[in-house]
């Protein structure tokens, strides 16, 4: 826009060099989405051969959590009308029968309602034109199947949406590489380190509808937008940048429950940029406005653990602090009152944790919450043994929770993503360094210019050169950080923590630094001489080449992995229940259970879906089965639950782990003293037990009845 130097009115002047140069950006962006998007739904359709499996097969391929949110969508498709699957959702009789639960509140399933809403208005014409079926032929002594594919396919609609969500995670990533680097290159170096370390940064290509996978494309955007903020000083995009933030904040808090702990992390932050005036209070005000607005959606939806959570408390203390003791700051001007203020930053820094961990307790109890208590003994756990119970268990047995392995870093040192950040964060810390020395001999210079304007300029030069050597301390004064740039690192060393605890949230590691790697680019960064400064690209190429080597290996590794999902004996069952089995619930583990609610909608006692304390119990009732029980308690523990049927898999059993983690071992640990036992489950399987009585057998899995035999059917008589 520019004025018009005769009437003085603003008229709107395009510049097509920035036009051209944002199209580009956008161009490369799309594309390099569109790349990812077809190679993960490449390899998940190699590794499953999804294309002709029957919708069953698709239904049992997606285990535990993923069944168990897919069955959601699944009611908003096919519940007619619309108003009945939402109400449905809301009075949810088959996740916890016999107890109603508003599955809005529990559960995180606000991507399935929305693709499921979706669909539901496109279906007339999905149907119509994208749908195509025919007959596959399987194993000898299997059946034929009918197969579907096509966007009206409602499982291939839903992935196809998972697969879109996964470009968009390389689209936002680009364009925040791009952003904080300050150029192309560094953007495209950010996408071949992901795709170098794919199996690193992402699951979706195993475990598609896994709800990271739904959050981390909106975590990285809101991460974008919140570099965009952190150097658009002139402020010019504000208020668009504060509404696209609040909407990415809210959506992060509906999609993924551990949202709230990297919301907790990045309110640190920023609270430790304030302190040590990297931003100033006002830009600690304007993030703490977006976070109440996706805060409040949040609490409004009525989730439990996040009433209680870290993240509510220490933004209500960041609050506090904000509007009544931000201004209570000391002036530096020399290194005393620098000093001082360090100080006073360490005791604000044990107030805020004091009250954020005191009000988070304060709340707990209040409220009558122990949602996140699991987690916390879960992490307890890793370091002490008597931390360990049935619940740490279930979660640290599983590989996904177990600490960082180091083959993990190992990749990232062969695709130098590592050693790139290494780089990064020294060149970082040597500019930011050098630049407070420039700054400090300024002022310096200045300062005696004005003390003595009769001095010869080379006097003046000899004065501030040995003054600044004697007074080092004096630096620290005049460092600035990049408040970006400061962010991101902070959030990457973050995300280091989180995953050496639980190997899952590598992703979020491993991410992060594929975005730092960018900065590898950055020219700003480097101190060279000319000369070499001009050759920089160069140097880069060559760093590139060995780079590519590690890209192509990866791509080839993945692509070549061929595989087929089958599961007959699942699928024997589970048919068996759809047509044999009466109107009761099931109780069973929690992956089949998961599985049972999906395909054959019969009401479930236990669910995957761990944060809340009373699926917990529920679990730990019906994991009895696995334990050294006896049938009477177990019998008792499933009557209190209403539960009709069990379902007994023999690989939980008699399954064995080195790592002491079969679930013998596991209720050898909670139930020592019932250690000389036999497994429950061994007798229900070799004996007849009374209250279970068997209705359905195969290799895998046998299902009982479970019945009282205090009630007994006693046949009429008749007086002759």
């Amino acid at each position: 826009m520019a004025e018009n130097a005769n009437t003085g009115a603003k008229v709107w002047k395009f510049d097509w060099r920035s036009i051209a140069k944002y199209s580009l950006i956008g161009f490369i962006a799309l594309f390099l989405g569109f790349i990812h998007y077809k190679y993960v739904s490449n390899l998940f359709e190699n590794d499953r051969n999804f294309s002709y499996l029957s919708d069953l097969e698709r239904e049992m391929s997606l285990r535990t959590e993923m069944g168990f949110y897919y069955s959601y969508y699944k009611t908003i498709v096919e519940e007619i009308p619309y108003i009945a699957g939402i109400s449905k959702i809301m009075y949810d009789k088959l996740v916890e029968y016999p107890k109603e639960v508003n599955a809005f509140n529990r559960f995180n399933i606000f991507p399935e309602v929305i693709i499921g809403t979706i669909y539901r208005y496109f279906e007339p014409a999905l149907n119509s034109s994208h749908r195509e079926c025919h007959m596959v032929e399987r194993d000898s002594g299997m059946e034929p199947v009918e197969s579907c594919v096509g966007l009206g396919v409602p499982i291939i609609f839903y992935l196809e949406v998972v697969w879109w969500m996964a470009g968009l995670t390389v689209f936002v990533l680009f364009l925040h590489a791009a952003t904080l680097s300050g150029n192309l290159l560094g953007g495209l170096l950010a996408i071949v380190q992901y795709f170098a370390n794919h199996t690193e940064c992402t699951r979706v290509q195993w475990a598609p509808n896994e709800r990271e996978n739904f959050a981390l494309p909106i975590l990285l955007l809101q991460g974008w937008l919140l570099t965009i903020q952190l150097r658009d000083k002139p402020r010019k995009h504000g208020i668009r940048l504060q509404v696209a933030i609040f909407l990415c904040n809210c959506l992060c808090l509906l999609f993924w429950q551990f949202s709230q702990f990297i919301f907790f992390a990045q309110l640190c932050i920023y609270f430790l940029m304030e302190q040590f005036y990297i931003i100033d209070t006002k830009v600690l005000s304007i993030f703490l406005h977006a976070h109440f607005c996706g805060l409040h959606i949040g609490l409004l939806q009525g989730n439990d653990m996040l009433k209680s959570s870290l993240y509510t408390s220490s933004f209500v203390v960041l609050f506090l602090y904000s509007v009544f003791f931000s201004s209570m700051r000391i002036k530096i001007k020399n290194t005393k009152d620098m000093i001082l203020e360090f100080f006073l930053i360490i005791f604000r820094f044990i107030c805020i944790g004091i009250s954020t961990v005191y009000l988070k307790i304060f709340i707990s109890k209040f409220l009558g919450v122990e949602e996140d208590s699991h987690i916390w003994d879960m992490l307890f756990s890793k370091f002490s043994s008597k931390y360990k119970n049935f619940h740490t268990l279930i979660y640290t047995c599983t590989d996904v929770f177990d600490f960082l392995p180091f083959s993990s870093i190992e990749k990232m040192f062969n695709t130098f993503l590592i050693p790139f950040i290494i780089v990064n964060i020294f060149n970082i810390l040597k500019k930011t360094y050098d630049d407070a020395i420039i700054l400090r001999d300024n002022e310096i210079y200045k300062k005696e210019k004005k003390e003595d304007l009769n001095k010869d300029k080379k006097e003046t030069d000899d004065s501030y050169n040995a003054e600044s050597k004697t007074e080092v301390l004096n630096v620290l004064m005049f460092i600035k950080f990049d408040p970006a740039l400061f962010y991101n690192l902070s959030l990457m060393m973050i995300y280091f923590v989180f995953a050496i605890f639980v190997m899952r949230l590598k992703l979020l590691l491993a991410t992060q630094m594929c975005l730092l790697s960018s900065l590898i680019a950055t020219k700003k960064l480097y101190r060279f001489p000319k000369r070499i400064m001009d050759r920089l690209p160069v140097i880069w190429f060559m760093l590139l080449l060995p780079l590519g080597r590690q890209l192509v290996d990866n791509v080839t590794r993945e692509t070549a992995h061929i595989g087929e999902f089958s599961d007959y004996p699942q699928e024997e069952m589970l048919k068996w229940i759809s047509s044999d089995a009466g109107t009761g619930a099931f109780a069973g583990s929690m992956p089949i259970l998961a599985t049972v609610m999906l395909a054959t909608r019969k009401p479930i006692v236990a669910h995957p879906h761990y944060e809340n304390l009373g699926a917990r119990k529920r679990a730990y009732s019906v994991y009895k089965v696995y334990g050294r029980f006896s049938s009477e308690e177990l019998y008792e523990e499933l009557r209190n639950l209403r539960a009709s049927y069990l379902i007994v898999e023999s690989k939980y059993c008699y399954g064995r782990s080195n790592k002491g983690c079969s679930f013998a071992d596991i209720w050898d640990i909670e139930e020592p003293a019932l250690a000389r036992l036999p497994q429950l489950c061994n007798l229900l399987l070799t004996e007849n037990v009374d209250h279970f009585y068997p209705v359905f057998r195969n290799q895998q899995y046998a299902v009982f009845l479970v019945h009282d035999y205090s009630v007994r059917y006693m046949p009429r008589t008749f007086s002759t």
